[in-house]
């Protein structure tokens, strides 16, 4: 979401209103009132990911390179003016102000280098020069006859045109793992240049250091104004770094616009900037850093392009599209909105602030901007009054969501303020709403459940659950199948590379190019089984880690493997490494997790059945206890080693059993008599592990009596939610100093969590209810002293996936699947939710 989902939790304002507000609005009463503060222009199709793209600052010449080689360059309303094949993968593009010059920033395979082509306004190729390094970006002043390129070599060149020729004419080395972008004004007077993960520099014409500024998060593509007066960088965090080399001021830094990195850049001469994230989208931020709005791009933007008055985006997609996209809030519109900004701010009193901030509103909703005005309005709550922001916002969401029903993000908003004014029918209907948005539809589901259950309506708030939870296929999901598609495909595996383009070809038979490439796996079967050999030097795991920066980086077998270096650095975006994974598969090989077994006393009797459910129970449950049982042992194996343990809700004694077996003397601790029972009868007389009947809440042992404590599969879960503080505490009382405590519970917030199968319904509910989220469990350990170590998602992929791919099935090498795909997921989307999470703390 693009704005914080509690913008309205104050409830001292105004009684609600009793009805519901109306869908029926005349659309006759909002003239001039836009559905979106963008537009589409025109699109073309390059047929492969689009790596750059440049224009010229009326976007009269829009310039797109493809990794497929591809060169073209399109007139301002998109008809080919000419398109070239390179010789190798085209990184960088630029065209200059007066439409002469068209630079081209070239990889060459094998040996590792690269090359600068510069071609005419026809076409014709007017020079090039050979350079040792990959050139990953150019620039080309107004006239053309400056031109700045910023090499894999460390090196930022600059080429002078003289008689027709470029000569070099200064050149300066920054950094140490490359230069990744560079830009310059348009007299050529100030360049700007990103060292990856080392700093942003400015120099002047003579490639002076004007000034220097750190950036080890690691930065992508630069942008300068034509009048060199502002400057953004893309940087891996998914900030933006923005910049005004003129007045020569400190860095300034926007909030986090994309759980992914930004690498595309453009701004416009007043400093509105649009950034292209690997997230898919392309965002516009205004001058002082705030997000006016996205749009989808269909797939990894790797670089953007704006008019100087910032009216149009030229937005280079991954799935291959050139878009130019129509920006309302140009750079005079945005002048004359934060001047009515301004107008709030420096008001004087709170009612001149109110009449300002209606103007303002009124402005923000003449451009389309709804989701900025609500922020807005919430950034002026204390000029304005509280309870005024919010029957501003309510009135703003109410005329957009009548006017454009399919305004989820609206609806979400409104329901929001109804639930503040605690009015649960409104609140839950507008959640309903916004619920048919998929990237809504969990958090709107679970908040509708929780408003139809206070306004007394049980039946629609168990079905508002029950929906929540339906199994979902996310666009992350499908991107995550298609590369590890990809990465069976790299190695040779086609058979497990269908498999997995089948599953995704089943979700969207229009994904990517998942058709094509079935069809590849067809024609190579029908020539007699012929298995294509896999890329040279490359592990499995080391192609899937290639694969999940995204579905449009180059593969090895497109790229010479002598550019590691970029891939390399690309890696540092991921959240697990492949050194992560080779330690979770040796402790796989160590404890001879592929064979798993199964055992059952068959004369158990009947009160001990559900047990001996738990120890044998269905392959989804299986794999949900697969992926706990590797984590916890990684990470005993990881903070270890431990002498003396507890495991809180021990139920059958799964865990005691197997820290006992690690010489560690166990104990299991369970509320229920019959659970203990069951335990000691299926360990014997062995005096560990060592069972006792205890609550949670008043642990039967002495201070400082174990340095690790564990309570797995879903335990605190069954713990009242107002009991958990005591239960931490407790914990901390039985930990010794430096002992650890290892939790692995529900994850709520996921969109397809299942639960394990021996539970009924109405358990389901009492445990979702019970379920502390992961940013309360980690408030509630360190209210009661323990320091966070870890907080690591689980079963990340739907069980309907699941399924599709026989990964419930038993069998070799299947925890060893299981790992890789939850891995993968992981490695990709760190803030994903999985069924489950694990938290490892600490006690100081």
């Amino acid at each position: 979401m693009n704005i914080a989902q509690s913008l309205f939790t104050d409830s001292s304002f105004s009684d609600a209103p009793t009805l519901l507000p109306p869908l029926n609005v005349a659309r006759s009463q909002m003239d001039g009132w836009p559905e979106s503060p963008w537009g589409e222009m025109w699109s073309r199709s390059l047929g492969a990911a689009i790596i750059c793209v440049a224009t010229t600052p009326t976007a009269m010449l829009v310039a797109a390179a493809s990794i497929d080689r591809k060169v073209a360059l399109f007139s301002e309303t998109g008809e080919l003016q000419w398109k070239h094949t390179l010789d190798s993968e085209a990184w960088a593009v630029a065209i200059s102000a007066d439409e002469s010059r068209v630079a081209v920033g070239t990889a060459t395979k094998q040996p590792s280098s690269g090359a600068i082509l510069v071609f005419d306004r026809a076409g014709n190729e007017l020079w090039r020069v050979q350079l040792d390094a990959p050139v990953w970006s150019v620039a080309l002043s107004d006239d053309g006859k400056r031109l700045v390129a910023g090499c894999w070599n460390n090196q930022v060149y600059v080429f002078q045109e003289t008689d027709g020729r470029f000569q070099e004419f200064a050149r300066a080395r920054v950094g140490e793992a490359g230069v990744y972008g560079v830009s310059m004004s348009a007299s050529g007077d100030r360049i700007l240049a990103a060292a990856y993960d080392s700093s942003v520099t400015l120099f002047d014409g003579n490639m002076n250091v004007v000034a220097e500024h750190a950036c080890d998060t690691g930065a992508y593509h630069t942008a300068l104004s034509r009048d060199g007066a502002w400057g953004v960088i893309g940087l891996r965090d998914g900030r933006a770094m923005f910049l005004n080399p003129r007045q020569n001021q400190p860095a300034r830094y926007t909030e986090v616009i994309s759980q992914r990195p930004i690498c595309g850049a453009a701004v416009s001469s007043r400093g509105t900037a649009a950034l292209g994230s690997f997230d898919g989208r392309a965002y516009v931020v205004n001058s002082e850093g705030r997000l006016l709005w996205s749009v989808d791009a269909g797939g990894e933007v790797w670089a953007t392009a704006m008019s100087s008055d910032g009216s149009l985006l030229i937005i280079g997609s991954g799935d291959g599209t050139l878009r130019v996209v129509r920006n309302y809030i140009n750079d005079a519109a945005m002048n004359a909105l934060l001047a009515l900004e301004n107008r709030v701010a420096s008001a004087g009193t709170q009612l001149k602030a109110l009449e300002c901030a209606r103007q303002a509103v009124d402005a923000f909703r003449r451009h389309g901007l709804i989701e900025y005005a609500v922020q807005r309005l919430q950034g002026w709550a204390e000029l304005i009054g509280q309870q005024a922001c919010h029957e501003l916002a309510r009135q703003l969401l109410v005329d957009d969501t009548a006017a454009f029903p399919h305004h989820h993000q609206s609806h979400y908003l409104l329901a929001q303020i109804f639930e503040a004014q605690k009015a649960w029918r409104q609140a839950a209907w507008h959640y309903v709403w916004a619920s048919q948005e998929e990237g809504l539809k969990l958090e709107s589901l679970t908040c509708a459940g929780e408003a139809f259950s206070k306004a007394g309506l049980e039946f629609a708030a168990k079905s508002s659950f029950r929906r929540a939870r339906e199994q979902q296929v996310t666009g992350e999901a499908k991107r995550a199948l298609y590369s590890m598609g990809r990465a069976f495909e790299d190695n040779g595996k086609l058979a497990e590379a269908r498999k997995y383009y089948e599953v995704v070809f089943t979700f969207s038979p229009n994904y990517r190019d998942v058709f094509t490439r079935l069809e590849q796996l067809d024609r190579a079967e029908a020539r007699q089984g012929e298995v294509l050999e896999p890329l040279e030097n490359i592990d499995w795991y080391d192609s899937l880690l290639l694969g999940l920066l995204g579905p449009d980086v180059p593969r090895m077998a497109e790229v010479d493997t002598s550019l590691h270096p970029i891939l390399r650095a690309r890696s540092k975006e991921l959240a697990v490494t492949a050194e992560d994974r080779r330690r979770i598969l040796d402790v796989i090989a160590e404890h001879a997790l592929e064979n798993p077994t199964r055992q059952g006393d068959p004369g158990l009797d009947y009160n001990e059945a559900v047990y001996m459910r738990y120890d044998a129970s269905v392959p989804e449950d299986e794999a949900k206890k697969s992926l706990e049982l590797i984590h916890v042992l990684d990470c005993i194996k990881r903070y270890g080693p431990f002498k003396r343990s507890l495991d809180i809700g021990a139920a059958t004694g799964r865990y005691p059993s197997l820290l006992t077996s690690l010489g560690i003397e166990a104990f299991g601790v369970d509320i229920e008599p019959e659970a203990v029972a069951f335990a000691r009868k299926k360990f014997g007389a062995a005096s560990y592990p060592d069972f006792r009947v205890g609550d949670a809440r008043a642990l039967p042992f002495d201070d400082n009596s174990f340095n690790l404590i564990t309570c797995m599969m879903g335990t605190a879960a069954h713990i009242p939610t107002g009991d958990m503080e005591k239960v931490f505490g407790e914990i901390h009382r039985c930990l010794s100093p430096g002992g650890a405590f290892i939790m692995s519970t529900w994850d709520v917030e996921c969109p397809y969590l299942t639960y394990l199968s021996i539970y009924s319904h109405a358990q389901k509910e009492a445990m979702r209810r019970n379920s502390p989220t992961r940013d309360e469990v980690q408030a509630i350990a360190t209210r009661q002293g323990l320091v966070v170590e870890e907080l690591r998602p689980i079963g990340l992929m739907p069980e309907a996936i699941s399924y599709e791919l026989d990964l419930q099935q038993f069998g070799p090498n299947r925890i060893r699947h299981l790992v890789d795909v939850d891995l993968a997921f992981r490695a990709l989307f760190p803030t994903m939710h999985g069924q489950m999470y694990l938290l490892l703390v600490r006690k100081p």
